[in-house]
């Protein structure tokens, strides 16, 4: 087991390094986008920051100023954040800590996968293949900016403890079970949601087999549910909490993320392969292309003689489709009228990431039964090369696109510390002073930008900005009263709010606009200059606002 665990980590972390290309080589300066990756940079440190600190408050971000639980308007990343955080701790650079655990998505959904399947088949060669199918799934490159959707490396962790489980009724693998539906939980809802639906189709055909040892696996898969509902409950509450203040996806919303029939076979614009001739289909987020080598694996598997679980690997495989169609299926419409947490997800299409695991592990077994009349140990081992060769070329993607990202934030924020008495910050995590942090607002406001977030990371004040998946009425409000700022009443309102600093990025702004506000604010006695610094060419300006003097 060993020997396997290391080997397939190995090659599954080749892989990644060779279709990801360059990243490998930019792994501690650079994202492929400067949207979500940066938002979940941010919440990987949010949770290393407070979890020491104040772990009761580790959802209260300090976005969105005077929201509460804002790092549960988006996936709140608990699990991956304290994998991450001794990293974060020990001075790692947060873009560093953000790739690293981005590989580990990949290789480790496919390590799990591997365990799985080869405990499934007994076969070691259709694990790796199975691995690699669902570790890189030309689904997952189309999301590759989707750090939260590609962290499904315990769904199969989950699935190799039920199956183990059911053989053997040791406690020991469903405590496995609960422990990594609730890891999936903490790390990412929407992914769990779907992955509940996922074990009762699937486990569901495998018990039906099983009834008559019900008091057998019927105790353990209640303390495997008592488990996952415990770890996953701080989440689940904080997500409701949210729900009461930003409110369902509309039916319009679903129907935008729900897939069409085309959907499955358009791949990403940048696979090498499929992508020139299959960008007629689909559409953002409606890229659910997952293998052609999969598909045609899984019809050997499914091939008669059957088995209790390719059978039910089979039916979970129709489930997922049917869900990732959303309203354009039969299942997805009762779950979003009948399961009230169902309507807080606005793309179903993600089901196609649970479609993608059924085909991986139908691909095993259909691996297995090709290789069972060949003789040759070599000629298996040439025949798994081939298919895992097929695997990557499927999935690659032209050169990685890679965006630079500020290893150190703007001096303006030295600047801010300085003027609130205190010392710089070296690192990103602990704490430099007893004193509340401050409330600052950032212009332009843009609710499409998480750039203010990341540089939140270098000194933890409180912003008025925030970006993330949803956003409250409040903040839209607030939002369209601001982009009039500096008018009587958004000063009032800031005033309200308590801001105490007003940072003006002139990188970020038309060079007239920004002599328009800094000379606006410079004009008016709330207004203090602290400094003015260089950065990207232009310029930042820091104002202390006095909001006692209006």
């Amino acid at each position: 087991m060993t020997r396997f665990v290391l080997g397939s980590t190995l090659l599954f972390t080749l892989m990644w390094a060779a279709m990801t290309y360059p990243q490998v080589l930019r792994m501690h300066d650079s994202v492929n986008d400067v949207g979500d990756p940066l938002l979940n940079t941010w919440a990987l440190a949010w949770v290393a920051h407070q979890l020491p600190f104040a772990p009761a408050h580790v959802f209260d971000g300090n976005i969105f100023h005077p929201e509460r639980r804002t790092l549960a308007y988006s996936e709140t990343l608990l699990a991956p954040g304290i994998i991450g955080a001794p990293l974060l701790w020990l001075g790692a650079g947060p873009i560093l800590v953000y790739n690293l655990l981005l590989m580990a998505a990949f290789v480790v959904s496919a390590l799990g996968t591997a365990l799985l399947v080869r405990d499934l088949t007994g076969h070691a060669g259709a694990a790796l293949v199975s691995g690699a199918i669902f570790g890189f799934l030309p689904f997952r490159f189309d999301h590759y900016a989707h750090f939260q959707l590609l962290h499904t490396e315990w769904v199969p962790l989950a699935l190799w403890g039920f199956h183990r489980f059911v053989a053997t009724a040791r406690y020991t693998w469903a405590v496995l079970l609960g422990t990594m539906v609730g890891a999936q939980a903490l790390t990412s809802m929407y992914t769990a949601l779907f992955l509940g639906v996922y074990i009762v189709a699937a486990g569901g055909v495998v018990l039906a087999t099983e009834w008559r040892r019900y008091r057998t696996w019927l105790p353990g898969l209640a303390m495997a549910v008592v488990i996952s509902g415990v770890m996953a409950a701080p989440a689940a509450i904080a997500h409701m909490r949210v729900h009461e203040v930003v409110g369902e996806r509309s039916r319009a919303e679903v129907a935008r993320g729900s897939a069409l029939w085309t959907d499955f076979i358009a791949a990403a614009p940048s696979n090498a392969v499929y992508g020139a001739w299959s960008g007629r289909w689909g559409g953002p987020e409606r890229k659910l292309f997952l293998g052609f080598l999969a598909m045609a694996l899984a019809l050997v598997a499914l091939w008669p003689p059957w088995s209790v679980s390719r059978v039910a690997y089979a039916v979970a495989l129709l489930v997922a489709i049917d869900i990732a169609r959303g309203l354009n299926g039969w299942t997805y419409g009762l779950l979003y009228d009948h399961v009230f947490v169902f309507r807080g997800l606005r793309m179903p299409t993600r089901m196609a990431m649970m479609a993608g695991l059924s085909l991986a592990v139908l691909a095993g077994f259909g691996v297995a039964r090709l290789l069972a009349p060949i003789g040759s140990r070599s000629a298996r081992a040439a025949l798994i090369a081939v298919l895992l060769g097929i695997v990557a070329l499927e999935g690659w993607s032209a050169p990685m696109n890679l965006t630079p990202i500020p290893l150190e934030p703007p001096a303006t924020y030295a600047d801010l510390l300085a003027d609130k008495g205190e010392p710089p910050r070296t690192g990103i995590v602990r704490r430099q002073s007893d004193r509340p942090p401050a409330v600052i607002v950032e212009f332009p406001i843009n609710q499409e930008d998480p750039t203010f977030m990341y540089y939140s990371i270098f000194h933890w004040q409180t912003l008025i900005n925030g970006y993330s998946g949803f956003y409250s009425t409040r903040y839209v409000e607030l939002d369209a009263l601001l982009r009039r700022f500096p008018a009587a009443d958004t000063l009032q309102t800031l005033a309200g709010l308590q801001t105490r600093y007003v940072v003006i990025h002139g990188e970020l702004l038309p060079p007239a606009r920004y002599r328009e506000l800094t000379a606006a604010l410079e004009a008016l006695p709330s207004f203090r200059l602290v400094s003015k610094r260089p950065w990207k060419g232009a310029e930042i300006a820091l104002y202390q606002f006095s909001f006692w003097d209006l």
